[in-house]
């Protein structure tokens, strides 16, 4: 963020981490521990910041030429064509069979993006940013089960064995809630967190006795939907909130807008790329939020994947582009299979009951003050990775960030066409509309707010 220029503006609208406590259901306290003891900022050059997701998107969409983005559109599928011949067979998803031309490329090799609205799109290559229930994912992976090229891992069921309640309170009484007035943000679980504005990042969940499949009967917008908000709203009103309040007081003080239930899935796909295809992000790897670490790692993904892509040759070239993919995908994927690994194991840790799980929380929370403990966020904290096409910031902290190579002088910096076209609406008898946009990046029109 700092070499965006977003770093002031994320300190203005952020609390940094001061603490955290783990509760009981009563609010007494099992552990904790404090930044004293992570050393953050000494270790790892800044402090870990906490900000509401709805903040933190409108810091970025500031930033975003509004020409760049297009609201309201959801993807349907794709498919591989070749504009010079449209009669030509498309080229397989995983870019090596089926195929009337070669795995080479040529300016009329593209990839075409329906969307529900009847607009289509092409563009050179798809990136798949569009979460855990991504339908660039489905339709990848669709083609790919088609072909015989799919795992057998990747084509099980999705599951989920926790919901949750989530919202981002209004500005609130700091005479109230003294928790307010203070400069860091202390952390309590049940997930409770102080942010700036004299507001409350909340996160209320429940564990379900068997994992639920993911399929179109218990995914549809009636179960997650503002009905089913309200339903699981009543259902913790009673639960006991922050200084003498309930749960209640905190979702009477969220707007409607920022209140949402949400299905918490956890999963590592193998298969992150094919054809021209690639995914970043929970489209690729879902980790419940138990350690915050969910949009981080999301967003060092498509930082090395912008940086291997700076440095591809002036090309259409599949292969080349098969390349870029195989390098980010080996680049990311066992960080990215751990922060999923560790935080299911944090998640174990907090729903154990009874004296037994609070005997694991202590002995858990206590390994952080170890040497061991150390080790082991400093390996965390190592990936600090920056983006090669712009300046590097400084260096902070004691404890070194992993080497990075400098970026070459590449496509961004020779080649600069515009790399998506949108072609218009699939309407018989309409003649096709030509707009041309430099990126393309897809948006809802409601962003589900989280505070972490």
């Amino acid at each position: 963020m700092e070499q965006l220029g977003l770093l002031e503006d994320i300190e203005s609208l952020a609390k940094p981490f001061g603490s955290l406590k783990v509760l009981r259901e009563d609010l007494s306290v099992v552990t904790g521990m404090s930044d004293k003891t992570l050393d953050s900022k000494e270790r790892y050059g800044h402090y870990n910041q906490c900000i509401p997701r709805p903040d933190l998107y409108n810091i970025l969409l500031a930033r975003i030429p509004k020409n760049r983005l297009h609201l309201g559109k959801r993807f349907v599928n794709f498919q591989h064509i070749n504009l010079s011949n449209p009669h030509l067979s498309t080229i397989s998803s995983s870019g090596l069979s089926g195929s009337s031309y070669s795995l080479g490329g040529s300016e009329f090799e593209k990839i075409k993006a329906r969307c529900s609205d009847g607009t289509f799109y092409h563009a050179d290559i798809l990136v798949g940013a569009d979460g855990s229930s991504s339908a660039v994912r489905q339709s990848l992976y669709r083609q790919l089960r088609e072909e015989g090229t799919l795992p057998k891992s990747d084509q099980e069921d999705q599951q989920y064995k926790q919901v949750a309640l989530v919202g981002v309170t209004n500005a609130l009484s700091p005479k109230k809630y003294p928790d307010l007035n203070d400069e860091f943000s202390h952390f309590k679980i049940t997930w409770l967190m102080p942010v700036a504005g004299n507001r409350y990042g909340w996160i209320i969940t429940r564990t379900l006795d068997e994992p639920v499949t993911i399929n179109s009967g218990n995914s549809s917008y009636a179960d997650w939907g503002p009905d089913a908000t309200d339903e699981m709203s009543k259902a913790v009103r009673h639960l006991a909130g922050p200084d003498g309040g309930t749960v209640g007081d905190l979702i009477d003080s969220t707007d409607r807008h920022l209140l949402s239930k949400v299905m918490l899935e956890e999963r590592a796909f193998k298969t992150w790329y094919g054809g021209r295809t690639v995914l970043i992000g929970d489209a690729c790897h879902k980790s419940v939020p138990f350690t915050g670490k969910g949009a981080n790692e999301s967003m060092l993904d498509a930082v090395t994947l912008a940086s291997l892509l700076y440095d591809m040759p002036p090309t259409n070239d599949l292969g080349e582009f098969h390349q870029v993919f195989r390098a980010y995908q080996q680049s990311r994927a066992s960080i990215a299979k751990q922060v999923v690994e560790t935080s299911s194991q944090v998640s174990a840790l907090l729903v154990k009951e009874g004296w037994f799980g609070d005997l694991m929380r202590k002995a858990a929370f206590g390994l952080y003050s170890t040497f061991m403990g150390r080790q082991r966020m400093d390996k965390i904290h190592a990936y600090r990775t920056q983006a090669t096409f712009l300046p590097f910031v400084k260096e902070r902290g004691s404890v070194p960030s992993k080497p990075q190579a400098q970026a070459r002088n590449g496509l961004a910096s020779q080649d600069h066409t515009p790399r998506c076209k949108l072609v218009g609406h699939a309407k018989p008898g309409v003649q096709e509309e030509h707009a041309q946009v430099d990126e393309f990046m897809t948006l809802g029109p409601n962003s589900v707010s989280m505070p972490m």
